[in-house]
């Protein structure tokens, strides 16, 4: 598959398509709320009762973390078999981690942002890279350790 038919395939399911942040756990949704600032109940909550959903679940739902997203990013693109790999990325400055899922097409790396709440200014875009090298270092220019 060409570059652009797989990044099409990705958006169609994940943008602008009602995807909110969030998580589900035995049938009940579980948002933030940020109308007061920091939500610290959710964050609770997340951090002690959330776990990864099936891939099916946050479709079906349109509520997940960025780590369920890569998982319906990762379903798809198997699926067409594509080769994809899942990383954890740490921004040093920030200290957050976020995962990313690079893929391989017409011999090069490609990476697309779709996760929920994404405010980078790449969201949305492929970012293609000559190999896997290259992509690594983009990532490390930026403040992101893998």
């Amino acid at each position: 598959m060409k570059i652009v038919e797989i990044c099409d395939a990705l958006r169609k399911e994940l943008l602008n398509t009602d995807y909110e942040y969030g998580f589900v756990v035995d049938g009940q949704i579980y948002k933030p709320n940020m109308a007061g600032g920091f939500d610290a109940v959710f964050y609770h909550l997340a951090n002690t009762i959330s776990r990864v959903q099936d891939p099916e679940v946050t479709k079906k739902e349109k509520e997940g973390t960025c780590i369920d997203a890569v998982l319906v990013m990762r379903q798809i693109l198997d699926a067409c078999c594509v080769p994809s790999k899942i990383w954890l990325t740490h921004h040093k400055q920030k200290n957050k981690v976020h995962p990313i899922l690079p893929f391989e097409a017409e011999g090069k790396i490609v990476y697309l942002e779709l996760t929920p709440q994404s405010s980078k200014p790449w969201y949305g875009k492929e970012l293609v890279y000559d190999d896997e090298d290259a992509f690594l270092q983009a990532q490390e220019k930026d403040g992101y350790e893998i």
